[in-house]
């Protein structure tokens, strides 16, 4: 069914808008926006980059109708149309999926400095900011709590992890915000590269995402930020924790990459590979683990160590 949607322009472009509007509705949706830009991407790479504006018209007039203005389509627009549509004539130009994930990245670090930025010469301590906000909507929630009747232990208890909430969310929003983004359009570049094999000979260039490997300068500057983030405080300490993690994010497609030709090594098959990756959406502990092991293969290399093919050597035959 998604291979015929995603061949014209307008059921692509309708696809998408559903994937934006029920869950604005059936909040339980929600999860379904993080495939939102899949149907721009795939119609922009089997149809051509017209047809892909075609179909992000469609979904910027659905996000107008209901947004009440033009701020709700252009956030629609640069947080799930700009890339696809970038990626798509990217790729439809010779690029590797690698090399449109690592444009993501770029943006990404770009964006951040950007707000950064802002911040320190505007003189915002958005750290603090953002509690605000934040403080008047825990006010509200208590209210309504003690208005239901909470006892007293229960509701001097929820406060104090719902400011313990705050603390962390108002440090991390940026990073949380960009990671998501980045988290996004590099899975939906993953899909449909993967789609696209499936349903038809596809133009994309081929390559072995198994053999990725991050410059190795990157793992200084996360090691960099790592210092800022524990030595200095303030302004300085939010940009270390924030830009640190977010250039560590590259190291958990580093991870799976080695997760990826294990698999192949060893042959496991489709059925515990899907297990294993399916686990990664609902276990924050193996997300952690495997963004660390591949942080590490910058010094160990576990693929040369433990999978490597040499000459004449087969991973059944080894």
């Amino acid at each position: 069914m998604v291979n015929k949607i995603t061949t014209h322009p307008v059921s692509a472009g309708l696809l998408s808008a559903g994937l934006l509007l029920l869950p604005l509705w059936f909040p339980l949706l929600t999860p379904l926006q993080a495939v939102l830009p899949l149907p721009v991407l795939l119609v922009s790479l089997r149809a051509g980059h017209q047809a892909g504006w075609q179909a992000v018209a469609i979904l910027m007039a659905s996000a107008w109708a209901v947004g009440a203005g033009l701020l709700f389509p252009v956030v629609v627009f640069l947080l799930f149309a700009a890339f696809p549509l970038l990626a798509a004539w990217l790729l439809r130009g010779g690029w590797r999926i690698s090399q449109c994930a690592f444009v993501a990245f770029l943006l990404g670090n770009l964006i951040l400095l950007a707000i950064m930025a802002w911040a320190m010469l505007g003189g915002v301590d958005l750290p603090a900011q953002l509690a605000q906000g934040m403080n008047g909507l825990k006010d509200e929630v208590l209210t309504s709590l003690t208005s239901r009747g909470m006892s007293a232990t229960d509701l001097a208890e929820f406060r104090d992890n719902l400011d313990q909430f705050i603390t962390l969310i108002s440090l991390l929003l940026p990073v949380m915000v960009l990671t998501g983004w980045f988290l996004i359009q590099v899975g939906n570049l993953l899909l449909a590269r993967t789609l696209l094999n499936r349903w038809e000979a596809s133009h994309l260039v081929d390559e072995d995402l198994a053999a990725l490997r991050l410059p190795f300068g990157l793992v200084w500057a996360v090691i960099a930020m790592a210092l800022l983030a524990l030595l200095t405080h303030g302004f300085w300490r939010h940009l270390g924790i924030n830009w640190g993690i977010f250039l560590a994010v590259p190291y958990f497609f580093q991870g799976l990459a080695i997760i990826q030709r294990a698999f192949q090594w060893y042959n496991v098959s489709g059925f515990m590979r899907g297990m294993l990756l399916t686990a990664l959406f609902f276990w924050t502990g193996m997300v952690l683990l495997v963004l660390l092991v591949g942080l590490f293969d910058t010094w160990i290399d576990f693929r040369l160590r433990f999978f490597h093919h040499r000459e004449g050597e087969t991973p059944s035959g080894r």
